[in-house]
Order: structure tokens, then C-alpha cells, then sequence
């Protein structure tokens, strides 16, 4: 058997000669005494010109003192061998004197009393210099996405700030007196305004998330209420075209998780969005399941599913890229751009999951998608309410519906509540039952159902139970529930809308079995009418997130405002530049400028004479709302923002509403303008116009003047900024704003300044109102 040891000297020096890798062996002195064949090609030297040399000749000057250092350190460790840099780079110095980065091996052997260092070279030139230019490739690229981000942000803020300017515009031609022409057109200009504004902000969020720019929140949230709140804002979309909405939650998912609700809405926004596109007939539904992982991490997997028209197979891979919809003619038909559902599955992964789709032609689509959160609390979403449910426990419960998914719904959350569901799909079959003397605390209806509706059934059914043996509630959409002169003879005890929420079930079956009184939170809103009526405010909406857009915008539609909608701080000054606001609706953290700089500056612009702030945001820490007060905001509303919040906060920073009193007053007084309008002659043949425009004009620096004088505390000055305003009012007979400027001298006449801020405002708003009408006295005219 032949072994290392059999071999010559001049076989192994055979063997080292053709490694490519160069081979260097020192004495105890730093002496060169071996220098094989891939050290010659790797150094330049020849091995009779080296050999006996120091083997500093090979290192770069700088590197000399360290060296030996290195090598005494090494020969204390008593290893035999090891791996040189293993931290960093080494660098070894070629003939020519030029230097180039290595990795090595040393190892030490003792001969006859002497040690002998052996070092393992490779040049690492080549492969350092590929990784330069990855590196430089990796910068260029992400410069190139810095570029394409910015010149987006840029590109978009230069869209969007005209568009807004358009959107405020039409806000107001809406509220001047125009014919049913002019506001179709003005509407039209206005919708057409936000469907663009909305594909510019989508194009937005794709490049943040393209770059890396996306913030991903991590609040605590209750899962129930961000999908019910998704439902909501499509609902009526879904009720148009007579789909049916609804959304099931499996027993294993946790009841609050940690995570980005405003963004898990977005996804579950954009899919339903979709789905409800897509879909002519049938239903939209939300399932969510849960897996749980190690400690209190969770895979969330959400699927909505449609009966649409689905889409080929070969075409599904296709669907999430950018841009992309399924074919040409889809876009013409339906809409769109292809970039929401490229931004959920972007969104999706950058939440620890992923997006896949099935379909099928003809039948429908799913699409899924999972997110990774960690739960808070230990409560899982089927228990929601079972702690006051004993009261429903063994009550029984008739249930009447053609959909499936709705009758499961119905079936499933009475039976956690311990009553004893029946279920019919007709009213066929329901009217069978109670024909029949079958015993119900309660039914619930549905409105929509063929052969014979809702409405349809409870009449047959009172005249075999009445309200006392048997309450009925009727489950219908919003926009179809009846208005029939049958429904007094019915006496429905409660409605129930869709989609299905527990909360409002829960209430519905204990209203309607007189176990409790429906819940409601208290309004402050003049009876029979909405807030608007009786606050009339122009309001301002500052929020970056689409979705979060919407959802204002719904509350505040609610309560009768139609509101402007802008995306950052800058559009907040660049809107208020442009004509005034009651109120400012203030996301706190938005790009570009943020909602506390926004409000300082918008202060030292307008001073006290700017409009009412109110700060939104979701952080609820101590501290949060000082900052808010501190920046000049007036009010703090938490995120998810709820619609009794906003309605207390609404009337808290615009005072009382609107005495009757003040109502009873003109806004303008006509027969000044006739007055004026007599006075004209062929000298001053627009006198009437000249002197309005005038007072439009100057008004702003008279709420100016008075605006300062309470901020430096004097009433002298304020009793002669009211004295001076007062007269140019008197002239055009603008009786509202009479009546408060005549409040405000008197306060600097008798040297008083409490209450003066509150009658300003009001002078402001009434002014606003006078300014509209002044405006089509003078078209007329």
C-alpha cells in the first residue's frame, strides 16, 4: 500500500506544482523556502528569485508590523492550523507592486527543532470584482427604484393636486343654487375627479411597497369588526345588483390579532371589490380560518368567493402582475387597471403570507389568502357574545331563507347561543311549519325570496300567529326594504340588514322577544333630521389610505356631509389655499408632511381664524392627544373611527346647532340689494355688483382683525374691529352675520372676551353661507 510517507521529494514537489493555488512555505525567520508553481503565477516571481527571501516582499508595506504579530498570536493558540481572515479581507502585493484581495490557510509543522509555516494562497480578484459589480448593479437598481418612487410620489402629488382643486370646486358649485342639468354635470365631473384620484393613489402604493417604503402597523384589532367593516363599504354596491354578501368565521380563529388592520382591509376592500364586479347573480362570501403555530402565532387564511364569470385557467398566472387583467374587452366592459389585485398579493406577502386563486368558467372564483399574526388575548371569535346569550338559550327560532349561506349563518350563530334553530329554504316550507302548530319564540324573514317574498309570508303567517305569539324579523339590504302600507299591519319587531352581523342579530332576536330594548347609542341630533341640518359644515378630509377614505367618507355621508378628500399635509395647506373649511379631519401620520406639521403650519397661516381640527389616528398612547392639543389641533378621535365618536366630535368643535331663532333670519336682507339696484345709472351702471364684491373681498381681513384682536386679548380692539365690520354688513343687509357682530361688540363694549372665540367661528361660517348667496345675486343681476 503506497502512503504519503512513500512518496519522493520530487514527487510531492510534482504534486504541489499543480495546484493553482499558491503554495508558500517560511522558516522559523520568515524565510521564503518553498514556492511552487501557482505562487509564480499568482505573484509574478520566479521561485529561484524569491526563495530566501522575507516573505514581507509579498505583503503590502502597510501590512508588515501586523504580520508578524499575527504569526506569534498563532503560534501561542497551539493550533495546528487554521483559515486566515476569516473576518475580513486579506491583501498580498504582486511583483509589479500591485495589490489584490486573497483568502488563505496556514498551518505550522515542526522539523528537526524548527517550524515551518505553510500558507495556502488564492487570488480572490476575479470573484471580488463580480461582487463589486453586483453590488454596483444592486445600487444602480435601487436608485433606479428611488428615482421611479420618487418621480411617482412627485408625478402623483402634481395630478392630484389640481384634481383636488376639481373636486373642491364641484363640492361647491354643488351647494349653489344650479338647475338639475348643471348638478348632473357638476356630479358627474365630481365622480369622474374621484375614480382617477383613486388610481392614482393605487399606482402610489404599488411603488412604496415596490421599494421597499411600505410601514407595516402592528396594533391590536378585532378581526370580526375589520371584515365587517370591509362588507360595509361594498355593501350597497353588492345590493345594486341584488348579490348577496355575507362572511363565515371558523371556530379556531383567534377573536383580536396584532397586525395592520387598515391594510388587511385594503386586501379584503380590492377582493370583494372584484368579486362583486364580476358577479351578476348569486353571492359574495368571506370565510377566515385559522392555524395555529408555535407559542401564539397564527396563519390566518382569508377566501372570498363569488358566483362570477371566473377566469380560464390558462390566463389565472397572468392576474396578479401589474397592469394585467384577464383580457382587453374585460377592461373595456368592467373597468379598472389590474393594480389592485397585484398590490393585495403584495400586501399579503409583506404580511408573512401569500395569494393564490381558483377558478372555474362559468361557476366562479376564490381567492385565497393568508396572513402570519400573533394573537391577543386568548379568546377565539366563536365565543363572541356566548357570555350574554343564557337569556336566547332553549328559545326557538324559525328561520326562512332560499340562500344556503345565509341560512347557515343564521343556523350556525343561534345554535352557539343555545337556541334551537329550524330551517326552511321557501316560505313554502316555513308556512308548512307553523300551519302545522309548530311552536317559535321568534322567525326571522328574508325579503327576497321566489314564488313568495318576505312581505308575502308574514302576512299569511299573522293570520295564524300575531306579534305577541310570534315576533317576526325581517333580514333585507338596506336599499330594498320595503316601504309597503302592509308593514303596519305586519308589525315587523325588528330589521335585520345584510350582510348578517352577530352584534345586530344578538340585539334583533332580544328586541324582538321583549327581553331587551335594542341597543342604541346615544345621538346628539335634532329629532327627524341629520346632523348636517343642524350643523352645516364644509369638511375636509386628510387621510393617505384609500380605504380609509372610504370609510370616512361613509360615516360622514351618514350624517349628511359630503366631504373633500386630500392625501397629505401639503394638499391640506394647498385645499385651504383655495377656499375655506368648517372643519379639517386629520390623519396624524401621513407622507410628505404629516397631520401635527400640517396643523402648526396651517396655525401660523390662519391663526384662530382657520378651521376646527381634529386629529384621527390609531395610536392610543398616553401622551398622543397632548401632542395633538399641543400642535394647535382642537379634538382627537381614535382609529377605527365610530360613527357616534364622530358626531360628538363634530358638534364638541362647532358648538350648538343652529337656534331656530337664527334660522327665522334672511341671509340676506333683499331689499338692501334693491336698494342698491335702484341707485344704478348709466355712471355706475353695476353699482350693486361693484359694492358686493367689494364687502366678498374685504370680509376675510375683517375676520382677520377680529380674529387677532381676542388672540392679544383686548376688547378695545375687538369692539372696533366688530364696529367697523358691522357697518360694511349693514350695508348689504347679511342679517345672520348681523346678529353675531353685533354679539362680539358688545363684548368689546362691555370688556369682555369670553364666548368670543365661539361667535367668531360662527360669523365665519355665516359669512361663507352669505358669500354663495351674494355670489348668484350678482349672476342674476
Amino acid at each position: 500500500m503506497i502512503t504519503s510517507s512513500s512518496l519522493t521529494a520530487a514527487q510531492l514537489q510534482g504534486i504541489l506544482s499543480i495546484a493553482d493555488d499558491a503554495i508558500i512555505s517560511v522558516d522559523s525567520e520568515q524565510r521564503i523556502i518553498l514556492f511552487n508553481q501557482g505562487a509564480e503565477r499568482v505573484f509574478g516571481w520566479k521561485a529561484e528569485e524569491i526563495i530566501g527571501k522575507d516573505l514581507n516582499k509579498l505583503l503590502p508595506p502597510r501590512y508588515h508590523e501586523g504580520h508578524g504579530k499575527h504569526m506569534e498570536t498563532f503560534d501561542r493558540s497551539g493550533q495546528a492550523a487554521r483559515k486566515m481572515a476569516e473576518r475580513r479581507a486579506i491583501y498580498a502585493m504582486r511583483r509589479d507592486g500591485t495589490e489584490f484581495p486573497a483568502e488563505a490557510s496556514i498551518s505550522k509543522l515542526d522539523v528537526g527543532g524548527t517550524t515551518i509555516h505553510t500558507v495556502i494562497l488564492r487570488d480572490i480578484s476575479a470573484r471580488k470584482a463580480y461582487e463589486r459589480e453586483l453590488e454596483v448593479a444592486k445600487e444602480r437598481a435601487e436608485a433606479a427604484m428611488q428615482a421611479k418612487s420618487m418621480f411617482l410620489a412627485n408625478m402623483s402629488h402634481e395630478i392630484r393636486t389640481p384634481l383636488n382643486a376639481v373636486i373642491g370646486m364641484t363640492s361647491l358649485l354643488l351647494n349653489t343654487r344650479i338647475d338639475e342639468e348643471q348638478r348632473d354635470y357638476a356630479q358627474t365631473i365630481r365622480a369622474s375627479s374621484e375614480v382617477l384620484l383613486t388610481i392614482i393613489n393605487d399606482i402610489l402604493d404599488y411603488s412604496k411597497i415596490e421599494v421597499g417604503k411600505l410601514d407595516i402597523e402592528r396594533q391590536p384589532f378585532d378581526l370580526r369588526r375589520c371584515i365587517e367593516e370591509s362588507l360595509d363599504l361594498l355593501s350597497s354596491n353588492a345590493a345594486d345588483k341584488n348579490i348577496n354578501l355575507a362572511y363565515f368565521i371558523d371556530d379556531s380563529v383567534p377573536a383580536q390579532i396584532v397586525g395592520d388592520v387598515t391594510r388587511l382591509r385594503q386586501i379584503l376592500v380590492n377582493l370583494l371589490s372584484n368579486s362583486i364586479k364580476f358577479t351578476h347573480r348569486g353571492e359574495v362570501v368571506v370565510s377566515v380560518t385559522a392555524r395555529q403555530g408555535e407559542d401564539s402565532l397564527y396563519e390566518i387564511t382569508f377566501s372570498v368567493k363569488d358566483t362570477g364569470i371566473g377566469i380560464p385557467e390558462d390566463r389565472q398566472a397572468e392576474l396578479f402582475q401589474v397592469f394585467t387583467q384577464v383580457d382587453a374587452s374585460t377592461t373595456r366592459k368592467y373597468g379598472g387597471t389590474g393594480l389592485g389585485l397585484a398590490i393585495s398579493k403584495r400586501l399579503a406577502e409583506v404580511m408573512g403570507g401569500r395569494m393564490w386563486l381558483e377558478s372555474e368558467v362559468g361557476v366562479g372564483s376564490t381567492f385565497h389568502f393568508t396572513i402570519t399574526a400573533e394573537a391577543s388575548g386568548s379568546q377565539l371569535a366563536h365565543s363572541f357574545l356566548q357570555e350574554r346569550s343564557s337569556a336566547l338559550a332553549g328559545r326557538r327560532v324559525l328561520i326562512v331563507d332560499d340562500n344556503s349561506t345565509n341560512r347557515r349563518i343564521l343556523v350556525k350563530q343561534s345554535l352557539l347561543w343555545g337556541m334551537v334553530p329550524s330551517a326552511a329554504a321557501s316560505a313554502i316550507e316555513a308556512l308548512d311549519l307553523v300551519r302545522h302548530g309548530h311552536a317559535f319564540d321568534v322567525g326571522i324573514l328574508d325579503m327576497s325570496m321566489p314564488e313568495m317574498d318576505g312581505l308575502g309570508l308574514a302576512l299569511e303567517i299573522r293570520k295564524y300567529r300575531d306579534e305577541h305569539a310570534l315576533p317576526l324579523i325581517m333580514l333585507t339590504s338596506v336599499a330594498n326594504r320595503p316601504r309597503d302600507a302592509t308593514l303596519a299591519l305586519i308589525k315587523f319587531a325588528a330589521y335585520l340588514n345584510k350582510p348578517i352581523k352577530p352584534t345586530a342579530l344578538f340585539d334583533s332576536l332580544l328586541h324582538a322577544m321583549r327581553i331587551a330594548p335594542m341597543q342604541q347609542a346615544p345621538r346628539p341630533r335634532a329629532a327627524g333630521g341629520k346632523l348636517a341640518e343642524t350643523h352645516p359644515l364644509k369638511i375636509l378630509v386628510a387621510e393617505d389610505n384609500t380605504v380609509n377614505q372610504k370609510v370616512v367618507q361613509q360615516l360622514l355621508a351618514h350624517l349628511g356631509y359630503r366631504a373633500d378628500v386630500v392625501a397629505n399635509g401639503v394638499e391640506v395647506l394647498d385645499a385651504l389655499e383655495r377656499q375655506s373649511y368648517d372643519v379639517v379631519l386629520m390623519d396624524v401620520q401621513m407622507p410628505e408632511m404629516d397631520g401635527l406639521e400640517a396643523t402648526r403650519r396651517l396655525r401660523a397661516r390662519f391663526g384662530t381664524g382657520g378651521p376646527r381640527v381634529i386629529a384621527m389616528t390609531a395610536n392610543a398612547m398616553p401622551g398622543d392627544r397632548e401632542k395633538c392639543l399641543v400642535a394647535g389641533m382642537d379634538a382627537y378621535v381614535s382609529k377605527p373611527v365610530e360613527l357616534d365618536d364622530l358626531r360628538s366630535v363634530l358638534v364638541d368643535v362647532t358648538g350648538p346647532a343652529r337656534s331656530e331663532t337664527e334660522d327665522s333670519l334672511p341671509i340676506i336682507d333683499r331689499r338692501r340689494i334693491d336698494q342698491l339696484l335702484e341707485l344704478q345709472d348709466e355712471n355706475n351702471p353695476t353699482l350693486a355688483s361693484d359694492i358686493i364684491q367689494l364687502f366678498i373681498n374685504d370680509s376675510p381681513k375683517h375676520l382677520q382683525n377680529i380674529a387677532e384682536a381676542l388672540a392679544s386679548g383686548s376688547p378695545d380692539a375687538l369692539l372696533s374691529a366688530a364696529h367697523r365690520f358691522l357697518s360694511s354688513i349693514e350695508n348689504l343687509g347679511a342679517q345672520r352675520m348681523r346678529k353675531h357682530c353685533m354679539e362680539l361688540e358688545r363684548l368689546g363694549r362691555e370688556g369682555l372676551l369670553q364666548g368670543g372665540d365661539a361667535l367668531h367661528d360662527s360669523l365665519r361660517r355665516e359669512f361663507d353661507i352669505a358669500r354663495q348667496h351674494l355670489l348668484t345675486i350678482v349672476q342674476s343681476v
